[in-house]
């Protein structure tokens, strides 16, 4: 009779505790390509988002092109729609194979020194970012291309993506 007892209290127990109402995240990892003409990076939506866009939603990155004081690009960088300390360069190699090693083992991202912009933005750079509600995640820079372009006389347009390897905390530690 106790093990029926106890066997029931478990099961409404078990019944009341998965009732929960924070989102379900689908995606804490991928890879992603996204560029300043369409799009940004929402960790929580685990996407590339257009912006702005219908349901107000705040990308977490976004990316423009690096220029001099000439207009000379040098490179891309990225930033938050608000000025925030958001980037923290964590680590740099000069191979993938390294850079993706040092990703995959990372377990933990630090807890201060974030930057309002990630500049300059490199291959191989693996990157803390602290979104918009406050939680982490980390990635790893893939490829990057930046470029001048005309579309028009008279008008300089300038072009800049980023190709990533990302993984999200959704609990909000900074532990992966």
């Amino acid at each position: 009779m106790v093990k029926l007892i106890s066997s029931f209290i478990f099961l409404i127990l078990l019944f009341l505790g998965c009732d929960s109402t924070e989102p379900i995240i689908e995606d804490t990892s991928g890879e992603v390509t996204i560029n300043n003409s369409t799009n940004g990076f929402s960790f929580s939506k685990g996407k590339a988002i257009s912006f702005p866009n219908s349901e107000n939603i705040s990308p977490d990155i976004l990316i423009l092109a690096h220029l001099d004081q000439q207009g000379t690009v040098l490179g891309v960088f990225f930033s938050t729609d608000s000025i925030r300390p958001a980037f923290h360069l964590v680590k740099e190699f000069s191979d993938v194979d390294s850079a993706k090693t040092f990703f995959y083992n990372l377990a933990e991202v630090p807890d201060s020194n974030y930057e309002d912009l990630a500049i300059p933005v490199k291959i191989n750079q693996i990157w803390a970012v602290k979104t918009t509600e406050s939680k982490y995640g980390k990635i790893v820079i893939l490829n990057t291309n930046a470029y001048e372009y005309s579309p028009s006389p008279g008008f300089r347009g300038y072009y800049a993506e980023a190709k990533f390897k990302w993984k999200y905390q959704p609990n909000g530690s900074r532990y992966f």
